[in-house]
């Protein structure tokens, strides 16, 4: 797929930023599956799409590298204060809406996860109760690893990409990526 290609479809999908990179210059972190351990979002160890059960840090580097380009893309929001929870609520919610339609505008071409892995923001939601670890995932086709779970720190992913990762202040970015053949 022509790099043009998917970020028509980026913008179609409605995000407000978007920048390319080379997925060879991306390196999963070990720091940041460490904060994924803290378990602040009571993901962890509970969920197919984090730790451990969205794989190694050595497997994210490997399918890093099995994809010639990137494209970082997000959806920002200005906050009325930091405790806004509404809107940031909101946004995780527009995020996911767009993030949804980018997947099904990729499904519509015929690529297939070979060819490219779209990496979504925070856990899966899809079941209230998730099967891992007892069990295969109920929706394997529609779950999709967060940056963090891959160990990529996103503020260094937007730093390469050449795209802001901090949009001032009161502001709020949900972000996400593709990498693809």
């Amino acid at each position: 797929m022509q790099i043009e290609q998917m970020q028509q479809m980026v913008t179609e999908s409605g995000f407000e930023f978007q920048g390319t990179f080379d997925p060879l210059r991306l390196v999963a972190r070990d720091e940041v599956r460490d904060m994924c351990a803290a378990d602040k979002c009571h993901s962890y160890n509970k969920n197919w799409a984090c730790p451990p059960g969205c794989g190694e840090i050595e497997d994210s580097n490997e399918k890093f590298k099995q994809y010639a380009s990137g494209i970082v893309f997000q959806t920002v929001a200005l906050m009325e204060d930091e405790f806004d929870f509404d809107t940031t609520l909101q946004t995780a919610m527009t995020h996911r809406e767009r993030f949804n339609s980018l997947v099904d505008k990729v499904r519509e071409t015929g690529l297939d996860r070979e060819t490219v892995l779209l990496v979504g923001s925070g856990s899966c939601s899809i079941c209230p109760n998730c099967t891992y670890p007892d069990a295969e995932c109920r929706f394997p086709d529609k779950i999709f690893p967060s940056m963090e779970a891959l160990g990529l720190m996103v503020s260094e992913v937007c730093d390469i990409a050449q795209i802001p990762y901090y949009h001032g202040p009161a502001t709020l970015a949900y972000v996400s990526c593709v990498l693809f053949n």
